[in-house]
């Protein structure tokens, strides 16, 4: 708990967290962008990773977009990566497993959306925006398995006919691709996981290098 005595922590400057609100925006603004024109064109969208997926990532960056407001303004994200990691290895599943397993194309507005535009800013969003990347924790990828991990679940109760043979609950390769595909998952999150650490290093080091007096 914060001493009571102690000064609130200082505004974030107006014109990063203007910014930041706005670019979280449009990452939103591609989510549902994807996920509404999939709903508007499709007769059942709702069984498929691509529309849960974006639909999650349009509500979490909507969230992240309003997090100043929560705080006074006086930071522009939570502390933790946590969730941002997550919606970020679980769009990164769905453009790879798109493009190459399923063979797809993005002609159509929805699929471009999903698979290759939101994918994306949510990329450049963990590259490129804020600092919380630097608390990512060396446990986080192995448990930004858990929504992969509970769309299977849905997947093998409802058993929607949406992958063709490469994800057939009946065939011999269903439980090693699985595997695979929970692995590529993992070596993602730890990919980004690196680039965060990596990132982090010019701001940490500031931070300990002793200011030289003139």
């Amino acid at each position: 708990m914060r001493d009571s005595h102690l000064p609130p922590p200082p505004r974030g400057h107006a014109g990063v967290l203007a910014g930041v609100v706005a670019w979280r925006l449009v990452v939103a603004g591609c989510a549902f962008t994807g996920f509404g024109a999939a709903v508007a064109v499709m007769d059942d969208p709702w069984p498929a990773l691509s529309q849960q997926a974006n639909l999650l990532a349009g509500v979490v960056y909507l969230g992240l977009a309003l997090y100043p407001l929560a705080t006074g303004g006086r930071t522009h994200e939570p502390a933790s990566p946590w969730l941002r990691g997550a919606v970020c290895v679980l769009l990164l599943l769905v453009a790879g497993v798109y493009q190459t397993l399923m063979s797809g194309d993005v002609d159509d507005t929805y699929s471009l959306f999903e698979h290759v535009v939101t994918p994306l800013v949510v990329l450049a969003d963990w590259v490129l925006v804020g600092r919380a990347q630097a608390n990512v924790r060396w446990w986080h990828p192995p448990t930004w398995l858990v929504f992969p991990a509970a769309y299977l679940g849905y997947f093998l109760v409802a058993r929607p006919s949406l992958y063709g043979g490469f994800l057939d609950p009946e065939s011999s390769m269903f439980t090693g691709m699985v595997v695979m595909l929970m692995l590529g998952v993992l070596g993602t999150g730890y990919l980004l996981y690196g680039i965060a650490k990596v990132k982090a290093l010019p701001w940490q080091v500031a931070q300990v290098t002793p200011e030289v007096p003139r």
